[in-house]
């Protein structure tokens, strides 16, 4: 017989469906149903609501007719279509069942019935019976899963999962336990993003009673997902209000549901034993008659319900394939990334070490990287996922932005006072400037005019007189200037060593944290790491006393002709100005605006320039202090005085320009970069014996049973993928080529607007590091324990929350 093209079209679709639920039921076999959220239908709703009906009329398949059978577990019902008809009956363990034994034990269950047969509800109860939830003894709820596959030549291609009924009463056979159990596995069937909700209300109770929708709107805010379905609609009164509220519903106008509402009679107590076919006839006269005659076909009766729920999840398969399969590809991402880490199998001496060199020479090729700006590997991130902790992978942008935010506080604070002409007349604004660099933070600036200190050092000068020339600066005066201006060096030198020392140190341990695993992770910290990194800052500090001892004890010893150059351009300076204030009022003007002055008043006014021998020493002492340690500044303006030493520490060898530098390159780059490459080597794991090796590298047995655990989630993973590679999800966008005769102008925003760099924003409150993680103690077995203690101020780290 011929079929029409309308005919194999709709078989052809059938195929299809077929195919693509087959395609999910065999990723919830497999098990990736507990690792990723997969398409279904939920059936949810009260007790007594004739949940069980729905499932009933939709199957065609009379479940057992007690009230309690299926309330004690989800039951997952998979209907298809197929030429001949059985049934098949199986669990799936729940993820509570972390035995071994008891999971293959419930696996082994399976049992096929003919349709005819009356032994379905003897076979769930031995199924309840295996999953300890008969109603006798044990009268609790599991998460294992009842699996029910229906086959038939009419059956629709659909797969349901029933979930226990809500109830709010407790009775001698359910408990006050059971109400939260149930409402906790509603709950978490319905979050699932891709689940369609089925949610059943029966027209015998108010439907303000019945919470299911308002549970299902919590996790479907949108009600884009929600399907309403109404039993028992022939216990309304013919034309009452009752009646005409569900009616409202049904046309999607009491509540609307973008899926909209369907509406099925049930059997009643009387009818509970007619077949099937007369079931639906008597759902059919019913629906045909008074008000409920004038509603749609496609909402009422069970042939159009089944055509519906086909469509609905067809659709949503479909819908969702796309993220799923990127869902599973990124969770099978992640278990070989935490595989990898893992490393092999490591029992024997030689796997232990060899797994230890890996993890050094990744180590060591990180860091090099980080410390040359090649930012090329993986732990570095993509640049548009950049994040606080990317930030501190790279690590040597970190370090520069610290060394430019150590020269703006050395050009901004470090002198122990600032020498004006006039004192500013805005410091609140500059500090609030300051906020961005994390060293100046609680340093106040401290002005002093130039004539006041000029009389602070005439007065020095003269109770500290030496051998030296009437009129000229003390050397020894000279020296004391200097140290007391140098004052705040050390302090700031510090404090940027140990921000440096921080950030390496956090480095360090995201290099290993991604290199390896916790447990290994703890043991190598604690053991190498760590003691590493407390010496290279111990180093630090040291570098730190050598370099600021000169400036401590020493005198100014100037090298080169900028010195003296400065000191005769101060010394003119001071003479000019002086000059220009003594003859401001006996000038007069040339019709051209030229300035004349007689030659009476310039000898009046030279004469006067002559200073006392005292006060001429104490601003020839002041020049060479300043010209040795930075530059002269009069400007009032603390941003102008900043700009001005800027540009001096850019250009200029002053003894600030080569402190900044000896601390950027002597300290940090020789005592902690560089060795930095070197605390984790394969030298640094060759050295070991074969103890060390063992107690680092050995692997416990949950290391071993994790290793497990990701290998098998890897295959599901994989498996579940080969399933759905072989549908066709979505069609390779041809919108049109590509144009290559004219590129856009590259976009220049990120020039305009430069972003900071996250990891080193500063604000008074939180500090700098504020943000970092408590330290974790690590427990070395080669060492004594490390206690996680580090100086007091500085930040610490856990190895679980980096």
């Amino acid at each position: 017989m011929s079929t029409t093209p309308e005919e194999e079209a709709l078989r052809q679709l059938q195929r299809e469906q077929s195919k693509l639920l087959d395609g999910i039921d065999e990723l919830r076999t497999i098990g990736v149903g507990s690792l990723v959220e997969l398409p279904q239908l939920v059936v949810c709703g009260a007790q007594s609501s004739g949940k069980s009906s729905v499932l009933e009329a939709i199957s065609r398949v009379r479940f057992p007719a007690k009230g309690n059978v299926c309330t004690r577990f989800a039951t997952e019902v998979i209907l298809r279509r197929s030429p001949t008809p059985k049934i098949k009956i199986s669990i799936e363990p729940g993820p509570s069942r972390k035995d071994a034994r008891e999971r293959a034990i419930l696996q082994a269950f399976a049992q096929e019935l003919s349709p005819h047969d009356n032994d379905l509800p003897a076979v769930i109860d031995k199924a309840k019976d295996h999953m300890g939830v008969n109603e006798t003894a044990h009268p609790g709820f599991s998460d294992d899963v009842l699996k029910v596959e229906i086959l038939g030549p009419d059956k629709p291609e659909l797969t349901l999962v029933d979930l226990p009924g809500l109830y709010y009463s407790v009775s001698q056979d359910q408990g006050l336990q059971g109400i939260k159990v149930v409402r906790t596995l509603t709950e978490k069937y319905m979050k699932n993003a891709r689940s369609i909700i089925l949610a059943v209300i029966s027209a015998k109770t108010d439907y303000h009673l019945q919470e299911v929708l308002n549970i299902a709107e919590r996790f479907d805010p949108r009600r884009e997902r929600t399907l309403g379905i109404i039993t028992q609609p022939d216990t309304l009164e013919p034309n009452s209000e009752e009646e005409g509220t569900y009616l409202q519903f049904i046309s999607n106008q009491k509540i609307r549901l973008q899926l909209g509402w369907h509406v099925l009679r049930n059997r009643s107590f009387e009818t509970r034993d007619i077949p099937d076919d007369a079931r639906d006839e008597r759902e059919k006269d019913f629906f045909s008659q008074g008000r409920w005659s004038s509603l749609s076909r496609d909402s009422v009766g069970i042939e159009s319900l089944r055509r519906r729920l086909s469509n609905i999840l067809f659709i949503q398969i479909r819908r969702n394939l796309p993220g799923l399969i990127a869902d599973i590809k990124g969770k099978a991402s992640d278990r070989e990334k935490e595989l990898s880490k893992l490393g092999s199998p490591r029992a024997t001496r030689q796997q232990q070490r060899g797994y230890l060199l890996n993890i050094s020479s990744s180590f060591e090729r990180i860091t090099g990287q980080a410390l040359h700006g090649l930012y090329a590997d993986g732990f570095f991130g993509a640049f548009e996922t950049i994040s606080d902790n990317h930030d501190f992978r790279r690590l040597r942008a970190v370090i520069r932005q610290l060394n430019e935010y150590f020269a703006d506080a050395m050009a901004a604070r470090g002198s122990r006072r600032i020498i004006v002409d006039r004192l500013p007349g805005f410091v609140q604004d500059s500090m609030q400037h300051d906020l961005k660099n994390p060293y100046l933070p609680g340093r106040l600036p401290h002005y002093v005019l130039r004539k006041n200190l000029e009389e602070e050092v005439a007065e020095q000068a003269r109770k500290n007189r030496g051998i030296e020339l009437p009129g000229s600066a003390n050397q020894l005066l000279v020296g004391s200037l200097f140290r007391d201006q140098s004052l705040p060096w050390e302090g700031l030198a510090r404090e940027h060593l140990m921000k440096a020392w921080e950030s390496v140190r956090y480095f360090a341990l995201l290099v290993m944290q991604h290199t390896t695993d916790d447990h290994t992770f703890s043991l190598l910290a604690g053991s190498i790491i760590e003691p590493a990194l407390d010496r290279l800052r111990q180093n630090l500090l040291d570098k730190l006393d050598e370099l600021t001892a000169y400036t401590k004890r020493g005198h100014p010893l100037p090298v080169g002709k900028s010195f003296l150059t400065q000191i005769q351009k101060a010394r003119s300076e001071r003479q000019v100005s002086s000059l220009k204030t003594k003859l401001k009022s006996t000038h007069f003007h040339k019709p051209d605006g030229e300035a004349l002055f007689s030659m009476k008043a310039i000898e009046e006014a030279t004469s006067s320039l002559e200073l006392s021998r005292d006060e001429y020493a104490a601003a020839e002492i002041i020049d060479q202090m300043q010209a040795y340690y930075d530059v002269r500044t009069k400007e009032p303006n603390i941003q102008l005085i900043r700009a001005k030493r800027r540009v001096l520490i850019d250009r200029s060898q002053t003894a600030i320009v080569t402190f900044v530098d000896n601390v950027a390159t002597l300290g940090i780059e020789n005592c902690l970069l560089d060795p930095l490459q070197r605390i984790l080597t394969s030298q640094v794991i060759n050295n070991m014996d074969d103890d060390q090796v063992r107690e680092l590298a050995s692997e416990p047995s949950f290391i071993s049973d994790e290793r497990g655990r990701l290998a098998s989630e890897v295959e599901k993973l994989q498996a579940g993928l080969r399933t759905l590679k072989t549908f066709n999800i979505q069609k390779p966008s041809m919108s049109g080529p590509p144009s290559i005769e004219k590129l856009e102008k590259p976009s220049t925003s990120i020039l305009d607007n430069p972003m900071p760099l996250t990891g080193l924003k500063s604000t008074a409150q939180p500090s700098f590091f504020s943000s970092l993680p408590e330290a974790k103690t690590y427990k070395s077995p080669a060492t004594k324990p490390f206690d996680g203690a580090v100086t007091p101020g500085l930040f610490n780290f856990t190895s679980r929350t980096l």
